[in-house]
Protein backbone atom coordinates (compact mmCIF):
# COMPACT_ATOMS: atom_id res chain seq x y z
CA UNK A 1 0.00 0.00 0.00
CA UNK A 2 2.96 2.37 0.42
CA UNK A 3 3.57 2.34 -3.55
CA UNK A 4 0.43 4.64 -4.19
CA UNK A 5 1.75 7.15 -1.35
CA UNK A 6 5.35 7.11 -3.98
CA UNK A 7 3.38 6.67 -7.27
CA UNK A 8 1.25 9.98 -6.40
CA UNK A 9 4.39 12.05 -5.10
CA UNK A 10 5.85 11.22 -8.73
CA UNK A 11 2.95 12.47 -10.39
CA UNK A 12 2.63 15.87 -8.12
CA UNK A 13 6.65 15.75 -9.06
CA UNK A 14 5.95 15.77 -13.25
CA UNK A 15 2.95 17.89 -12.14
CA UNK A 16 5.10 20.42 -10.86
CA UNK A 17 7.71 20.10 -13.66
CA UNK A 18 5.22 21.32 -17.08
CA UNK A 19 3.51 23.58 -14.54
CA UNK A 20 7.24 25.78 -13.59
CA UNK A 21 7.09 25.15 -17.81
CA UNK A 22 3.82 26.11 -19.14
CA UNK A 23 2.80 29.31 -18.09
CA UNK A 24 -0.79 28.66 -19.67
CA UNK A 25 -1.66 25.82 -17.44
CA UNK A 26 0.18 26.86 -14.14
CA UNK A 27 -3.40 27.79 -12.38
CA UNK A 28 -4.79 24.63 -13.89
CA UNK A 29 -2.11 22.40 -12.65
CA UNK A 30 -1.27 24.17 -9.13
CA UNK A 31 -5.11 23.66 -8.30
CA UNK A 32 -4.77 19.57 -9.50
CA UNK A 33 -1.26 19.05 -7.66
CA UNK A 34 -3.29 20.32 -4.40
CA UNK A 35 -6.38 18.66 -4.75
CA UNK A 36 -3.40 15.00 -5.66
CA UNK A 37 -2.14 15.98 -2.43
CA UNK A 38 -5.17 15.91 -0.30
CA UNK A 39 -6.14 12.78 -1.78
CA UNK A 40 -2.96 10.99 -1.27
CA UNK A 41 -3.21 12.15 2.43
CA UNK A 42 -6.86 11.10 2.78
CA UNK A 43 -5.82 6.88 1.14
CA UNK A 44 -2.81 7.07 3.29
CA UNK A 45 -5.24 7.55 6.98
CA UNK A 46 -8.01 5.17 5.02
CA UNK A 47 -5.24 2.57 4.55
CA UNK A 48 -4.14 3.08 7.92
CA UNK A 49 -7.77 2.63 9.75
CA UNK A 50 -8.45 0.11 7.79
CA UNK A 51 -4.75 -2.05 9.04
CA UNK A 52 -5.92 -1.26 12.39
CA UNK A 53 -9.43 -2.16 11.83
CA UNK A 54 -10.98 0.87 13.17
CA UNK A 55 -12.97 1.81 9.94
CA UNK A 56 -15.30 4.79 10.39
CA UNK A 57 -19.03 4.24 9.88
CA UNK A 58 -20.32 4.90 6.75
CA UNK A 59 -22.66 8.06 6.71
CA UNK A 60 -26.01 7.82 5.50
CA UNK A 61 -27.22 7.85 1.86
CA UNK A 62 -28.43 10.80 1.02
CA UNK A 63 -28.91 10.17 -2.36
CA UNK A 64 -32.54 11.77 -3.37
CA UNK A 65 -32.28 14.82 -0.69
CA UNK A 66 -32.35 18.17 -2.20
CA UNK A 67 -29.18 20.11 -1.93
CA UNK A 68 -29.48 24.30 -0.90
CA UNK A 69 -26.41 24.26 -1.54
CA UNK A 70 -25.03 25.73 -5.13
CA UNK A 71 -21.74 23.66 -6.42
CA UNK A 72 -19.23 26.36 -6.94
CA UNK A 73 -17.90 25.18 -11.06
CA UNK A 74 -14.60 23.58 -11.09
CA UNK A 75 -11.93 24.55 -13.10
CA UNK A 76 -10.16 20.94 -13.39
CA UNK A 77 -11.50 19.28 -17.07
CA UNK A 78 -13.96 16.42 -16.55
CA UNK A 79 -12.78 14.66 -19.70
CA UNK A 80 -11.38 11.36 -19.79
CA UNK A 81 -7.16 11.18 -19.55
CA UNK A 82 -6.98 15.25 -19.58
CA UNK A 83 -3.89 14.74 -17.25
CA UNK A 84 -2.51 13.06 -19.84
CA UNK A 85 -2.20 15.25 -22.51
CA UNK A 86 -1.25 18.62 -20.52
CA UNK A 87 1.34 16.56 -18.33
CA UNK A 88 2.53 13.35 -20.95
CA UNK A 89 4.91 11.99 -18.06
CA UNK A 90 1.93 10.77 -16.43
CA UNK A 91 1.65 7.85 -18.56
CA UNK A 92 3.49 5.70 -17.11
CA UNK A 93 1.95 7.01 -13.77
CA UNK A 94 -0.86 6.19 -14.91
CA UNK A 95 -0.40 2.54 -15.61
CA UNK A 96 1.38 1.86 -12.98
CA UNK A 97 -2.02 3.04 -10.77
CA UNK A 98 -3.67 0.78 -13.10
CA UNK A 99 -1.32 -2.14 -12.31
CA UNK A 100 -1.53 -1.10 -8.65
CA UNK A 101 -5.40 -0.97 -8.17
CA UNK A 102 -5.32 -4.54 -9.86
CA UNK A 103 -3.57 -6.08 -7.00
CA UNK A 104 -5.72 -8.26 -4.61
CA UNK A 105 -4.72 -6.16 -1.40
CA UNK A 106 -5.93 -2.96 -3.24
CA UNK A 107 -9.29 -5.02 -4.39
CA UNK A 108 -9.96 -6.16 -1.38
CA UNK A 109 -9.37 -2.71 0.04
CA UNK A 110 -11.89 -1.10 -2.26
CA UNK A 111 -14.32 -3.17 -1.44
CA UNK A 112 -13.69 -2.39 2.51
CA UNK A 113 -13.93 0.99 1.95
CA UNK A 114 -16.39 2.48 -0.13
CA UNK A 115 -15.00 5.58 0.82
CA UNK A 116 -11.54 5.26 -1.13
CA UNK A 117 -13.34 4.70 -4.51
CA UNK A 118 -14.89 7.91 -4.17
CA UNK A 119 -11.45 9.59 -3.32
CA UNK A 120 -9.73 7.49 -5.93
CA UNK A 121 -12.37 8.07 -8.92
CA UNK A 122 -11.34 11.59 -10.10
CA UNK A 123 -7.53 10.55 -10.38
CA UNK A 124 -8.86 7.47 -12.64
CA UNK A 125 -10.65 9.76 -14.35
CA UNK A 126 -7.70 12.30 -14.81
CA UNK A 127 -5.70 9.59 -16.09
CA UNK A 128 -7.58 7.70 -17.94
CA UNK A 129 -7.12 4.38 -15.81
CA UNK A 130 -10.04 1.70 -16.65
CA UNK A 131 -11.74 2.99 -19.35
CA UNK A 132 -13.84 0.69 -20.98
CA UNK A 133 -13.53 -0.04 -24.61
CA UNK A 134 -15.63 1.08 -27.38
CA UNK A 135 -18.09 -1.17 -29.17
CA UNK A 136 -16.13 -3.22 -31.52
CA UNK A 137 -15.69 -1.78 -34.97
CA UNK A 138 -16.32 1.47 -33.93
CA UNK A 139 -13.15 3.61 -33.24
CA UNK A 140 -12.47 5.14 -30.14
CA UNK A 141 -13.84 8.77 -29.37
CA UNK A 142 -10.55 11.00 -29.84
CA UNK A 143 -9.90 12.90 -26.57
CA UNK A 144 -8.17 15.60 -27.69
CA UNK A 145 -7.18 16.45 -31.73
CA UNK A 146 -3.49 17.34 -32.11
CA UNK A 147 -3.00 20.47 -34.36
CA UNK A 148 -2.31 19.74 -37.80
CA UNK A 149 1.08 21.48 -38.79
CA UNK A 150 1.26 24.39 -41.01
CA UNK A 151 3.10 23.78 -44.30
CA UNK A 152 6.34 24.63 -44.60
CA UNK A 153 7.93 26.85 -47.08
CA UNK A 154 11.12 25.68 -48.57
CA UNK A 155 13.15 28.03 -50.85
CA UNK A 156 15.88 27.33 -53.40
CA UNK A 157 19.51 27.35 -52.21
CA UNK A 158 20.76 31.13 -52.16
CA UNK A 159 17.22 32.34 -51.30
CA UNK A 160 15.44 33.19 -48.18
CA UNK A 161 12.62 34.82 -47.00
CA UNK A 162 12.59 38.21 -46.49
CA UNK A 163 10.21 40.86 -44.79
CA UNK A 164 6.67 41.00 -46.30
CA UNK A 165 7.36 37.48 -47.47
CA UNK A 166 9.41 38.36 -50.95
CA UNK A 167 12.04 36.02 -51.98
CA UNK A 168 15.76 37.71 -51.44
CA UNK A 169 18.98 36.41 -52.39
CA UNK A 170 21.80 35.55 -50.14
Amino acid sequence: MVNLSFLLSNLQAAIAVVAARERLLTALLVAVWGRIGRMRVRLERLVALWRAGMLPKARKSRAGETRTSVRVPSIIPRTPAWLLVAVREAAPLGAQLENLLSQAEWVEFLAAVPQAGRILRPLCRMLGVGLKPTVKGRRPRAVWQAPKPAPVKVAPAGLVLGPGGRLMYV
